[in-house]
């Protein structure tokens, strides 16, 4: 009986990224922290002289930040760049920038600053407190990222004018609110002072109390009427007449009264009831204008020297030098020179229309 043949079966072939792979997590798994060494890396981060050591996986300074949730602001210095490789054991430096605001006897100025107290950043600007003087914040007090306010105030002498008298006052207060607690000046939620309650002073400087009071009360009041315009090209620039007079109104106004110092400010109205409404005034103003050559021009320049606003004292009056008796003869008002040019050649053109060039002795310098 012939044997049966056997085959043999053969096994697949592992990959070897397969067996680095499966090699890895038996490391991993079996070695536990043998293996998390093997594959991360210890690096120093140094925050402002703070020094924290961190394991990572990250491969760039930028993955380490984030993986310690570490915000960089614009202005911070950071080394090296966000981008840069890290290996083991390398160092990550930051320094956070600080908005400081520096008061020093009422001077403010404003600077940034890489330092983490403010005893290194008095010694950074250079600045050192007189014995005895107000300093706002202890050597060790922390900086802020979000901004930290260093005020110096040496003793100084200051007037304060308040209700009408003006009185001194020694103190290192660094603020117009502090001097006047030590004045014993008290001010409502109203009052002001100039400068303000939280300006810094200067030495010598002089402080205004304001007092400010609120009257509430009803009053009457009159109303302007509104003035229509039109315009008459028929008469001259400078010409007005009334065409219907207006007429004031009456308003019931409840109104608050802002008194500064006894003396009245503003005036506030809360409501108001009309009594009597205005009548509208319709006013004709004159649009038309003579070209600067005309004739009477040449007449005004013989006549007065071409100034139309001229009084003699002859009893003749501006360019054209008209009587007071002709002049309302032909219905001027006042008296010319009080008159723009415009309304005097207006005026001489009905006084020439009615009795002639003769009117004026110098008719004849309109042909010139």
């Amino acid at each position: 009986m012939p044997h049966a043949h056997r085959h043999a079966h053969r096994r697949p072939r592992k990959s070897t990224s397969l067996i680095a792979l499966n090699l890895a997590i038996v490391l991993i798994v079996g070695g536990g922290t043998a293996a998390y060494g093997a594959f991360s890396k210890t690096v120093t981060v140094t925050i402002d002289g703070q020094k924290d050591t961190v394991r990572t996986f990250g491969d760039t300074v930028s993955d380490v930040l984030a993986a310690k949730e570490i915000t960089i602001a614009p202005g911070d210095k950071l080394s090296p760049a966000p981008s840069s490789a890290v290996e083991d054991g390398d160092t990550i430096d930051i320094s956070y920038a600080k908005p400081v605001t520096l008061a020093v006897d009422g001077t403010v100025t404003k600077h940034t600053l890489f330092d983490r107290t403010v005893g290194e950043a008095l010694d950074e600007l250079g600045v050192t407190p007189p014995a005895g003087a107000y300093v706002s914040d202890k050597d060790s007090a922390p900086l802020s990222r979000k901004g930290s306010e260093i005020v110096i105030s040496t003793e100084k002498t200051l007037t304060v004018v308040a209700d009408g008298t003006s009185s001194t006052v020694t103190t290192k207060a660094p603020t117009v609110a502090k001097v006047l607690e030590a004045a014993h000046v008290t001010l409502d939620k109203d009052d002001e002072v100039a400068p303000g309650k939280a300006a810094f002073v200067k030495p010598a400087q002089s402080l205004k109390v304001i007092r400010i009071e609120k009257i509430t009360k009803t009053e009457e009041v009159d109303v302007k009427f509104p003035v229509e315009v039109r315009k008459d090209p028929k008469a001259y620039v400078g010409e007005v007449s009334v065409v219907s007079k207006g007429k004031k109104g009456k308003n019931r106004e409840k109104v608050t009264l802002v008194m500064a110092d006894g003396k009245l400010r503003d005036r506030i109205v809360l409501d108001k009831v009309v009594l009597v409404a205005p009548v509208g005034q319709v006013e004709s103003h004159g649009t038309s204008t003579t070209p600067p050559d005309s004739v009477w021009d040449k007449i005004a320049q013989c006549e007065s020297g071409g100034n139309w606003h001229i009084n003699t004292g002859n009893g003749y009056y501006g360019g054209l030098q008209f009587s007071a008796a002709t002049w309302h003869s032909v219905g001027g008002p006042g008296l010319p020179h009080q008159q723009s040019r415009e309304v005097q050649i207006k005026y001489a053109k009905i006084l020439q229309a009615r009795s002639g060039w003769g009117q004026w002795g110098c008719a004849d310098a309109r042909f010139s």
